[in-house]
């Protein structure tokens, strides 16, 4: 156990949990119930199920599991897999939903004993992620449970101090999801005005452009037709020994793995969570590029997409685009952004699906005319720099944040003085 000033006490008795039920594929329907998963829980807090594909029929919700139903306000942590621990907060516009076994609800018994808003951030803390670290089992699927939960504790302060703690740290929330609402507007106008210009057609003095067939379709006059291959270059990945600590220790290389890109879901990375050395760079076939490359995951997981901010290398289940002048970065992207699910057409294996880089040299794309390509390059540009200003600034916030929130669950940090909120 921390030091700690304020009273510890033992967390079923003041709050109330549920993990979900065991459901089967075969139950699973295309429409009714949603039912929230582990990948539903991002890393940074945030609850994401616009594009959920789990649903059971509201029939047999209503008959069998109507008592998993979450409500707004419950706090929701991920019980199993590789990203355990992850905690989020349902909202209203979440709902209807319900839990799955991967997923623990929590609520207060009371909350006028235990503020729901101090539970969501005591969830956070390292107080209760160590507590997780000692019962979690299971190697290849690790897991906790509410057996293990029953056996937890909870940081207790007065009524007064918890009313303070959470409105420090809802401020750092709110300010991160004012910053996240900014980003996505940002993402959807660049997005749009790419499918508005080279997908659709619809650019400036589209009405006086002759169309002419190609194996696409129509495309413009004066709009070429050719390949990836032709049209700008592409990088593999590689993973060095592991069992060579020289190639891992004291690294200082960005080496990204696609679980990276899936737990930040952000346009951006500016930096990997594992790094490899020089000597490691050198004994593999990890490559490294340049900053503001695309990174696309290209096995398993296919479809997954960001920009690195920094120079880097991958291990090989990427797809690196290198953008130029011809092709320059953001029309790269977004139309690696736009042809996702084509990808994932021409993914092939048994064991787990993949795009190969020969496969991916000869997809065919449509090219504009340097005017347009130049003119859509300065007009996105100042939108996606200021999503990479936002992204960092989150980042910052919640590093902040991090540092703070053990030293107010824990009472290092004397609350006291600082002002009730309204």
């Amino acid at each position: 156990m921390t030091s700690c000033s304020h009273p510890i006490v033992d967390l079923k008795d003041y709050v109330f949990f549920q993990e979900g039920p065991g459901l089967r594929k075969w139950q699973w329907t295309e429409v009714g119930m949603k039912v929230i998963n582990v990948t539903n829980i991002l890393a940074d807090g945030s609850v994401d199920i616009s594009n959920t594909s789990r649903f059971i029929s509201l029939d047999e919700f209503k008959e069998k599991y109507s008592h998993f139903a979450i409500d707004a306000g419950d706090v929701v942590v991920a019980s199993s897999g590789n990203t355990y621990g992850k905690v989020g907060r349902i909202k209203g516009c979440h709902l209807p939903i319900m839990m799955n076994t991967s997923v623990i609800r929590f609520r207060p018994i009371n909350p006028n004993k235990l503020h729901p808003d101090y539970l969501y951030a005591f969830l956070r803390s390292d107080f209760f992620r160590g507590q997780i670290e000692r019962f979690v089992v299971g190697s290849a699927q690790p897991n906790f449970g509410p057996t293990h939960v029953r056996l937890m504790h909870l940081i207790m302060p007065e009524w007064e101090h918890q009313r303070r703690i959470a409105s420090i740290v809802s401020a750092y929330d709110d300010l991160i999801e004012n910053n996240s609402r900014r980003i996505e507007i940002l993402e959807e106008m660049a997005r749009r005005l790419y499918e508005e210009w080279f997908v659709q057609f619809r650019f400036p003095g589209h009405e006086e452009v002759e169309f002419k067939e190609s194996e696409l379709g129509l495309i413009p006059e004066g709009w070429d037709l050719t390949t990836v291959a032709e049209t700008f270059e592409i990088l593999g990945g590689g993973t060095p020994s592991k069992s060579e600590p020289a190639y891992w220790e004291g690294g200082h290389i960005n080496w990204y793995s696609p679980t990276d890109l899936t737990r930040s879901g952000t346009s951006f990375m500016d930096e990997s969570a594992t790094k490899i050395t020089d000597i490691g760079l050198s004994r593999s076939s990890a490559k490294m590029f340049p900053p503001y490359s695309v990174m696309l995951t290209s096995r398993a997981t296919i479809g997954v997409v960001a920009i690195n901010a920094t120079p880097a290398t991958t291990n090989q289940g990427f797809i690196t685009c290198i953008p130029n002048k011809r092709f320059p970065l953001y029309l790269l992207f977004h139309w690696v952004k736009n042809n996702v699910d084509r990808f994932i057409s021409l993914g092939t294996g048994a064991t787990f699906k993949e795009i190969t880089k020969g496969v991916f040299k000869g997809i065919e794309l449509v090219v504009p005319p340097v005017a347009f390509v130049d003119d859509f390059q300065q007009r996105v540009t100042p939108l996606m720099d200021m999503i990479l200003r936002l992204q960092r600034k989150n980042r910052n916030l919640r590093t902040q944040r991090d540092l703070l929130l053990p030293k107010l669950i824990s009472g290092e940090i004397d609350v006291s003085d600082i002002p009730m909120p309204t």
